[in-house]
């Protein structure tokens, strides 16, 4: 089938290595000698928190979305006859609507990252096209909306249908500042996105809508607005958005939550958590000093694997070796340090339940459970993460009683561990025979009793 300009916008025909050199954002190197504590802590979070290492789920998860936009594209207004005759319609993407997508995980796995890889992957070949009296048009893939400003409609609209809206000028007077009415909103919304074949629209920022009392029913009048524009709606939520959208009438489920794309955080022993561990060790390796191979389980542990905790965790380990007049080196001992300290309260928190939660299959937090079900296909793991958990509290308690020796105990426990290991012998299980039992036996065991 030959695919037209409108729809080949969406098409995606890049290697794993062109995705990653568009979406990846390698690390730079902070040289962070002669800066005060606080300052060079902040330096160091916003340092860390700019790298991005693509891996196998986020090229899947872009592949999907990029995929479904395709799709639509074609499905609506891939011929020229059918896209002029939207031209001249008052509702051009006519009345039926697909179901939106809700890309949803944790919160700080990397959702918005993923979202801006996808902008950057969509914007790489602007273009233009044209039909029968219409020349040159640009092609606009998608929209971006964000609620970090707003969730007022013509705040996240406006700008993509009124040119004037964000412009510049120098006279006040050329500059509107006029709400549009909402049904005019959405019509000039519903023409601008075909006339541009627009077939991806991006929500963004929704824990601005969800903090408030009620969220749902706001969220819900918001998307469902959004979703009756006509391109393929995605919205990124939080897994407590979830949970209350769940609360909507069942009919707004099929609408809003019948196609959830879910981003994990990084399994354990995982390549791409040690990758992603190893670039965040780039960006100061003078300063973060841990052994990038004994202390990822550690790392693991105290962030379950997820990138925003990563960051803040090794922040944390570097204020507090800066606290104790070092150079702000972290290695295994501040990171432990860092997890128990106030700096790292609301994450430590976080991280226990989501390991109580994995082991015990149940729900504690509404905000660190999956709405649509478990964050992984099969429950396999959870065994492995028990043994992994108790294996590393073991370690943490031998270390910890260690540190609390004195020099003296210290050598006196040294000199005796080797001998200990010297003298382990593996143990002999002695097997005795089983005979028949006879009423001898049992009054000659009597007799014993009694004698005792």
């Amino acid at each position: 089938m030959k695919t037209g300009p409108r729809a080949l916008q969406y098409s995606l025909e890049l290697s794993d290595e062109e995705i990653d050199q568009l979406v990846g954002v390698p690390p730079k190197q902070l040289d962070l000698s002669g800066v005060d504590l606080l300052v060079g802590a902040g330096l160091l979070e916003v340092a860390l928190a700019k790298v991005v290492v693509p891996d196998p789920q986020t090229r899947d998860l872009l592949r999907q979305l990029i995929a479904k936009a395709q799709a639509h594209a074609t499905a609506n207004l891939d011929s020229d006859a059918s896209f002029l005759k939207g031209i001249y319609s008052k509702r051009p993407w006519g009345e039926a609507r697909r179901a939106a997508i809700c890309l949803t995980g944790l919160q700080g796995v990397g959702k918005s990252e993923l979202l801006l890889g996808l902008g950057r992957i969509l914007s790489r070949q602007p273009g233009t096209f044209g039909v029968a009296g219409h020349l040159n048009i640009p092609l606009v893939p998608f929209w971006m909306v964000t609620l970090a400003k707003g969730d007022g409609l013509n705040e996240l609209l406006r700008k993509y249908i009124d040119p004037l809206w964000e412009a510049e000028l120098g006279d006040a007077k050329e500059k509107p500042s006029k709400n549009w009415s909402i049904p005019k909103l959405l019509g000039l919304a519903q023409h601008r996105s075909w006339l541009n074949a627009t077939c991806l629209a991006v929500v963004d920022e929704f824990q601005w809508i969800a903090a408030s009392i009620s969220a749902n029913a706001r969220a819900a009048s918001v998307l469902l607005k959004l979703h009756g524009i006509g391109p393929l709606l995605v919205y990124c939520a939080n897994f407590s958005l979830g949970h209350k959208l769940i609360l909507r009438p069942p009919e707004e489920h099929d609408r809003l939550l019948s196609r959830p794309l879910i981003m994990k955080p990084f399994s354990p022993e995982s390549p791409e958590f040690t990758a992603y561990l190893a670039a965040l060790q780039q960006v100061a390796p003078d300063l973060l000093t841990f052994d990038l191979n004994r202390d990822a389980e550690q790392v693991y542990l105290y962030t379950y694997g997820i990138r925003r905790k990563m960051v803040d965790l090794l922040v944390a380990a570097y204020q507090i070796s800066c606290r104790k007049g070092g150079r702000g080196t972290v290695g295994a001992q501040e990171l432990l340090q860092a997890y128990r300290s106030e700096l790292y309260l609301t994450h430590r928190g976080h991280v226990e339940v989501l390991f109580r939660q994995q082991v015990t299959g149940r729900m504690e937090q509404k905000n660190l459970w999956c709405p649509f079900g478990s964050m992984d296909p099969v429950r396999s793991n959870v065994k492995e993460a028990v043994q992994i958990v108790q294996a590393f509290e073991k370690r943490t308690e031998d270390a910890l009683l260690d540190a609390a020796l004195t020099p003296s105990e210290a050598a006196a426990a040294a000199a005796i561990k080797p001998e200990m290991s010297r003298k382990s012998r593996p143990a002999t299980v002695i097997r005795f025979q089983r005979g028949k039992v006879t009423k001898e036996d049992l009054l000659a065991g009597a007799a014993s009793l009694d004698n005792i």
